[in-house]
């Protein structure tokens, strides 16, 4: 299957673009960039990127309510923002004093959590603050709530916590003594994947069965699971890697011998395959996301290019795009048809796929 691709717009932001997300309805691009500069694109009308606000010093983190038009970010000057979309306002903020690191909305939408420094927090929809824990060993790197939105994950040194809110009270400790940097549930919320400076790393949630994969050559900041469950991509800074954890057929599949990137005692991957190399890339991977309801993953690089792949078709890429740019951040729209690439010199391009 080959993709027919088409760019739609192109426009160019005041700076670096830090992240790229969609609203629920794919009606609106919202990005944020270095500056601190907070920006929405409506997609139903010809206006140009409306600046909604900015954060002092810099905006770390956004993400989009997942039913209702509201915006949350948090910025380095220590204020947690809400927007409301409807009215193109604030619906509500909260100073919080210090740097604001990630930003995570749960699943039903009735919490907001965030992080800073090794303080998580947890508010409401309407901006009360409902908890705060302090007793991470470390600066959080990573939050995300769990898929059904009953558990909420922090990663720091030492680990992944996992705890529980609302009805449920307990707390999980996935324990590696290592510098954790970006984490990611599968859909079903089975395991949970982590990367570090040099590996990643496989819980089962519910046994806490833990298996480290070590062997890249650089950080593993970027990873996204399939909608399907089955594949992990993961990226440290030189090689694309896709970690098959529900194989199917396996026998007939010819896998890459990673030999030479994991240890010979780390092989074998949650599905007891070998991991996929995909080497398409000839410059620094700074992002990957898979289609949040589809089966392409797109992979962009600081030399400008953007690949995409289908893995269950083939291991080459099904399209392939060239900017004049180096890619800082990939976003799918939610119906998987449009797709936004940021760049460090704030463009913004975004195409639409046909088959």
């Amino acid at each position: 299957m080959m993709l027919k691709q088409n760019l739609i717009q192109q426009d160019v932001l005041d700076e670096y673009i830090v992240d790229l997300d969609w609203s629920p309805s794919a009606n609106f691009l919202s990005a944020i960039t270095g500056s601190g500069q907070v920006a929405l694109l409506n997609m139903e009308s010809d206006a140009p990127w409306r600046e909604l606000g900015r954060h002092k010093h810099g905006v770390n983190s956004m993400q989009w309510h997942p039913h209702e038009r509201l915006l949350a970010s948090g910025g380095q000057d220590g204020k947690l923002t809400v927007w409301d979309i409807a009215s193109i306002s604030t619906a509500w903020n909260q100073e919080i004093g210090s740097w604001i690191d990630r930003l995570s909305w749960s699943s039903i939408g009735h919490f907001l959590a965030s992080s800073s420094g090794k303080s998580l927090s947890v508010w409401s929809v309407s901006g009360k603050h409902e908890h705060i824990w302090c007793d991470h060993e470390s600066s959080i790197s990573d939050i995300e709530w769990s898929p059904d939105g009953r558990f909420i994950a922090s990663t720091a040194k030492g680990g992944i916590t996992i705890r529980g809110y609302g009805s449920v009270n307990s707390t999980q400790l996935l324990e590696w003594h290592g510098f954790p940097i970006k984490m990611a549930w599968q859909p079903n919320g089975e395991h949970i994947a982590m990367g570090d400076e040099e590996a990643i790393h496989f819980w089962k949630v519910e046994t806490g069965e833990h298996q480290p994969l070590f062997g890249y050559k650089s950080k593993v900041s970027n990873m996204s699971w399939c909608s399907g469950n089955r594949f992990l991509a993961t990226s440290d800074k030189e090689d694309l890697v896709i970690w098959d954890c529900c194989p199917q057929n396996s026998a007939k599949e010819e896998l890459n011998d990673l030999a030479f990137l994991v240890s010979q005692n780390s092989l074998v991957g949650p599905g007891i395959t070998k991991p996929i190399l995909l080497k398409q890339h000839r410059g620094d991977i700074n992002s990957l996301v898979f289609q949040k309801n589809g089966e392409l993953l797109a992979s962009g690089d600081e030399n400008g290019e953007v690949h995409i792949w289908n893995l269950q078709k083939s291991q080459m890429p099904v399209e392939s795009i060239e900017l004049d740019y180096p890619i800082s951040k990939i976003a799918w729209s939610p119906e998987g048809k449009h797709i936004g690439i940021g760049g460090t010199d704030g463009t913004v391009s975004i195409f639409n796929f046909e088959k």
